[in-house]
């Protein structure tokens, strides 16, 4: 190769490299990407519908069928199925007498018919045992069906202590 065509290659990868990093900003913005709207627009309604306790509004935003498969950060280790995730949302929005999520340096890539996304999510609640809080996680697998992004998986979690097991319940970056 040339030392002209080695330099074109490596401008063009810089401008690629450059493109990609300016794309995947951290930050909840407008972008020329309807998919990222939809996806963004997707998880505002969720964040709303699980501060106002709507069960049918969250779960709405959901796939149905068995093979949804969820990773929280309470135990069971994982559950599957709308079934499950309706029993699990339901005892929670009973226990809760306050819910409150944000959304945090959301991060979204799309491929296809499939997107990613992943962002922190401030959360906290009240139950009888008290007010609680947590700065979590949260990763979601989309699929776009009939021409509608719905979740497919997602996982959310704390991160912990190895030596001693105990969360870190309010983590920064």
């Amino acid at each position: 190769m040339n030392a002209t065509r080695v330099i074109m290659v490596s401008v063009a990868l810089s401008i690629v490299a450059i493109f990609w990093m300016i794309s995947s900003s951290s930050t909840v913005r407008a972008s020329a990407d309807p998919d990222k709207d939809n996806i963004v627009a997707l998880n505002q309604r969720l964040i709303d519908s699980f501060n106002k306790r709507d069960l049918a509004g969250v779960t709405s935003c959901y796939m149905s069928g068995e093979d949804l498969v969820f990773f929280e950060d309470t135990t069971p280790l994982q559950f599957k199925g709308t079934g499950a995730l309706h029993t699990y949302l339901q005892d929670f929005i009973d226990s809760s007498s306050r819910i409150h999520a944000e959304m945090e340096a959301v991060s979204i890539v799309v491929s296809g018919d499939l997107a990613a996304v992943h962002y922190v999510m401030p959360f906290s609640w009240t139950d009888k045992s008290g007010s609680y809080s947590e700065r979590a996680r949260y990763t979601q697998v989309l699929k776009r069906t009939n021409g509608r992004w719905l979740i497919w998986h997602e996982h959310f979690s704390v991160p912990y202590y190895p030596t001693s097991g105990k969360a870190m319940l309010s983590a920064k970056p």
